[in-house]
């Protein structure tokens, strides 16, 4: 006779093993944001709107799409970057992590996914 606590240990081993599909995804590490977004050109959408944003090596930020600019400076901040926008429409300070969607796919902590190619 099968007991409920039976039943819910079975039933919890099942859904464990059993794969859904879906992976949950992890932050991006400090190294793997360095080699797979800092020095890369970004493309983005936000709002609808076509956004380039660069995260150079030297520390400076820009981003640019067809009605506004900005620029600034960026540091790491553990697994993670912070920005500090000097002009532009998102002036101040902006702190992100990142998701790796494979490929060049990614997807920030505001949830604007984006891809990367060579600067």
């Amino acid at each position: 006779m099968y007991s409920f606590r039976n039943i819910v240990m079975v039933s919890a081993l099942l859904i464990a093993v059993i794969p859904t599909g879906t992976a949950l995804a992890a932050n991006m590490t400090k190294d793997q944001i360095s080699t797979q977004i800092i020095g890369k050109t970004i493309n983005a959408k936000r709002m609808g709107m076509a956004v380039t944003i660069h995260y150079r090596t030297d520390g400076s930020v820009s981003m640019k799409s067809l009605i506004f600019s900005g620029a600034g400076n960026w540091v790491y901040n553990g697994d993670g970057i912070c920005m500090d926008l000097k002009s532009g429409p998102r002036r101040g300070n902006t702190c992100l992590t990142f998701e790796h969607l494979g490929g060049h796919k990614y997807k920030n902590s505001e949830g604007v996914e984006f891809t990367t190619s060579s600067e």
